[in-house]
């Protein structure tokens, strides 16, 4: 009969074993007295935790390289590699795919370029990339906690399909991507894994509210609200996107991401110039050359960004809020034109005791998806299997 331990848990859910982790996890040299004393909790409580992660093969004991006379104390360490996690990101023309330790560490990276296809054959083509860092890094089968894969678009976790993309699909079974990868599979939205990544890899950990604010084909958000990542009743909290706005001349209703999104920014572009620009990297150009059409169209997407935030403000109460994205990039390297758009609206924007940054992390969906197994890599329970 073979033993296996089995690692299972909730993704917010603090446990002995995740704080134990988090903080051999910081390299420290640390002995199991250090750790009860640190954490507060007995020191058989601290062992049987020990012993069960030594038995996963997540930790080990060495012995001091500090001599103070007697027998050499045992040092808890982490075994980075001993748990791999692979995070897969899925965009109009591109599949990503990189594999994170649990140190979340990026051990490597693959991408491959995509043209306009069926939604199915960019996770074929990403199962591809997943199959081939597997080989290269050659992960054994119980070692890999998971697949975390990033959306773009709205996913409804009541009845199992990605609603709609910012690609163009709709009413996508979820099982259908379930069924094609032989691993533990975690499906989330671009908007809610860029939050995860910030959070987690980035400088607020600390924070326990937060919003994140992704601007790409359209716009999508992340609400972390009490230390938990807020998705509503079916999964599709933080589609800030598809909120509406009122035309004070006209009355006309529209939504948020109608003025602020790589594609809309491009069709204003075409529509006052005649000009049809595909790429958005062309339209960077344009701005950062100081294209004064280019620079009008994104202060007015500012301008809409701005009243979005506001009111989001408002409602949510939050102290922090990132934009990222590729317009939120874009924006960052145009502080004249935000700075123009903060003197319009400072009046209003001056009530908010609100901190507003911008993402400088790369490939946050990306990462984030990886991070989703390593998040649910909490609790430990051993199950005997024959």
């Amino acid at each position: 009969m073979n033993k296996r331990v089995i690692l299972k848990g909730n993704l917010i859910k603090e446990t002995n074993y995740k704080k134990i982790l988090k903080l051999i996890g910081k390299g420290e040299n640390l002995t199991k007295l250090d750790i009860a004393y640190t954490l507060k909790i007995s020191i058989p409580t601290v062992t049987t935790n020990i012993n069960e992660l030594k038995e996963a093969g997540i930790i080990e004991e060495v012995e001091s390289d500090i001599y103070t006379g007697g027998r050499k104390p045992k040092i808890i360490k982490l075994i980075p590699n001993a748990r791999i996690s692979i995070g897969m990101s899925i965009t109009k023309y591109k599949v990503a795919v990189a594999a994170m330790n649990l140190l979340n560490e990026v051990l490597i990276s693959k991408e491959v370029d995509c043209e306009e296809e069926q939604l199915m054959t960019y996770f074929i083509k990403g199962k591809k990339l997943v199959d081939e860092v597997i080989e290269e890094l050659k992960i054994p089968e119980e070692n890999l906690l998971g697949i975390g894969i990033s959306i773009p678009g709205t996913l409804n976790q009541n009845s199992g399909t990605i609603e709609q993309t910012n690609m163009g699909y709709k009413e996508i079974p979820l099982n259908q991507i379930y069924d094609l990868f032989d691993d533990t599979v975690y499906v989330e939205n671009e908007a809610n894994l860029s939050l995860l990544a910030e959070k987690n890899l980035g400088k607020y950990e600390e924070l326990k509210n937060l919003i994140y604010i992704g601007i790409n084909e359209g716009l999508g958000g992340g609400i972390f609200v009490n230390g938990e990542i807020y998705t509503g009743t079916s999964g599709r909290a933080g589609e800030f996107g598809h909120m509406r706005l009122v035309e004070k001349d006209t009355g006309r209703a529209y939504k948020v991401e109608d003025h602020i999104s790589t594609r809309s920014l491009l069709n204003r572009y075409k529509q006052r110039t005649g000009e049809n620009i595909k790429s958005f990297l062309k339209f960077e150009k344009l701005v950062k050359m100081n294209d004064p059409i280019a620079c009008e169209i994104l202060e007015e997407g500012i301008e809409i960004l701005m009243m979005t935030i506001y009111n989001l403000t408002m409602v949510l109460d939050i102290q922090t809020l990132i934009i990222g994205g590729k317009v939120g990039r874009l924006i960052k390297t145009q502080p004249t034109v935000l700075q123009n758009v903060v003197n319009k609206y400072n009046e209003i924007m001056e009530r908010l005791d609100l901190d507003i940054t911008f993402s400088d992390i790369k490939n946050t969906t990306t990462l984030g998806a990886a991070l989703l197994p390593i998040l649910d890599f909490y609790k430990i329970s051993n199950e005997s299997e024959a």
